[in-house]
């Protein structure tokens, strides 16, 4: 019997110092002005981003492109493959403003006039001024897989501070409960 008393103080100091330094996480972070289960979730969405930036850069683009066939050269159907690669160039620079909405950089105005240019573009048939816009395309998109790699490493390296904070706490805070580090007098 006094065997599973000793097991249950164990446990409960245990569970104790468990709470205590997550707590004491919570408080900390509460004070720096982090909210982990917030950065924790934008993690996520960075993920999810990212991957959809690197589906299109790692040759979602040229199969968009490779789909519509080649420009044709008569004008009524010129306009039509026209208006469909700026259909498949907005798709694909949508991914960039939704990067900037995550970032709070979004820019109605610049968004509006890429969808004026796009629109012209098809309009007058000028396929060389869609590809040009496709290319700038692909420029965004790169920069912004690059922010939001940065922006990723930077909350995985919090979390994984907070995360290191806490098992160094809970060790010394069970410790400190089990009398380790200060002896009764």
């Amino acid at each position: 019997m006094p065997r599973l008393n000793r097991d249950l103080v164990i446990i409960f100091k245990i569970l104790a110092s468990c709470l205590t330094s997550g707590l004491l996480i919570f408080f900390v972070s509460a004070f720096s002005g982090e909210d982990l289960l917030k950065n924790h979730s934008a993690i996520k969405d960075l993920d999810r981003i990212l991957g959809e930036i690197s589906t299109e850069l790692d040759g979602g683009i040229e199969r968009r492109t490779r789909q519509l066939g080649e420009a044709p050269k008569k004008n009524p159907y010129r306009k039509f493959y026209c208006a469909e690669l700026a259909k498949e160039i907005h798709e694909v620079s949508y991914l960039t403003e939704k990067q900037k909405i995550m970032f709070d950089a979004y820019s109605v105005r610049d968004f509006e006039n890429k969808s004026k240019r796009l629109v012209a573009y098809s309009e007058t048939a000028d396929v060389d001024g869609l590809l040009n816009e496709l290319d700038i395309v692909k420029r965004e998109l790169k920069n912004s897989a690059n922010l939001v790699d940065k922006r990723r490493e930077k909350l995985i390296r919090q979390r994984t501070a907070y995360l290191l904070l806490f098992f160094i706490l809970w060790i010394a805070i069970y410790f400190y409960y089990g009398r380790g580090f200060i002896r009764a007098r």
